[in-house]
Formats: structure tokens, sequence, C-alpha cells
């Protein structure tokens, strides 16, 4: 019995490799700047408790390992900033918005209406596209933007600017 692997299964593992890697660059180039700082936070962490966690103890739940790394980022808010200024920030606010969506030819989905902040108005212009035009497939859509603001002191030389 031989232990080499098909050549056509390691061409395979490969594309699939790089089409994960891929994917992966993809998703972290579409954040924003401050989201990539959060994932970097968070991730490294978890990557560093992971490590230190003893083989053979039971790992904790979402929840403990979610407060566990969230301690640990604090511990050090100078390797982990992203976390931590979510402690400081100074005002906070959400606004949700609904909308209409029609679907479109190529399978895509583009809004069909205005916003509204009232979910039961939003109801009601569904309700009335499908009377108007039932050959169309329409669906609801929320919106959410969270606003954050948080202060900071300004660099303390000019080499930090």
């Amino acid at each position: 019995m031989t232990d080499s692997t098909p050549e056509i299964l390691v061409d395979y593992l490969e594309k699939r490799q790089a089409d994960r890697a891929d994917r992966v660059r993809t998703l972290l180039a579409s954040l924003t700047p401050w989201e990539q700082l959060l994932v970097h936070d968070a991730a490294v962490m978890g990557y560093v408790q992971g490590m230190r966690h003893p083989v053979g103890e039971p790992i904790g739940k979402d929840r403990q390992t979610i407060a566990h790394v969230i301690d640990a980022c604090l511990a050090f808010p100078d390797l982990y900033p992203a976390i931590k200024s979510l402690e400081d920030s100074t005002e906070r606010r959400q606004t949700d918005e609904y909308f209409v969506q029609c679907q479109q030819p190529d399978g895509t989905w583009e809004q069909a209406s205005s916003t509204t902040k009232n979910p039961a108005f939003v109801l009601q212009r569904l309700a009335a596209r499908r009377r108007a035009q039932p050959d169309f497939e329409y669906r609801i859509a929320r919106r959410t933007t969270t606003v954050r603001v948080v202060t900071f002191d300004g660099p303390d030389s000019e080499e930090q600017q």
C-alpha cells in the first residue's frame, strides 16, 4: 500500500485552500478600518487564549469564551485598542430603517421605496407594491446604522502624527 495522495486530490485541496485564502482577503478588504481593528483584536487574543488553554481541559461555552477574550484584551489596552475603545465610547446610538426591495431579473435585490423608521408603514408599502405589480418579487429589508463617538487625546509628538 502506498502513502502517496492522488494528484487530482492534491490539486483539489490546493485549489480549495487558495479559494479560502482569497475569500478571507476579500472579506478583510471589504471591512472598514474600525472593523479591521476589532476583528484583529478579538481574533489575535482569541488565538492567544486558545494556545494557552490547558490540553484536555474543557473549553467554555461561547459566552464564557467571549468574556474571557474581552477581559484579556482590556488587560492590554495598548495592544488591543479597538476593544478598549468600546469601553471609552462617549456616545452610541442606533437607527433602524425599513424599506421595500424588488428582485431584479439577474436575481439581485434593489431598493424599491424610500426608507422609514416605522415597520408597520413599510408593511403597507409592501402590500401596495404586491397589489400593483403581482408578477414581481418584493421583500422588506432593514438597515441598521450604529454611530459611536469616541474621544481621544491627540498625538504626543510629531512622530506619532
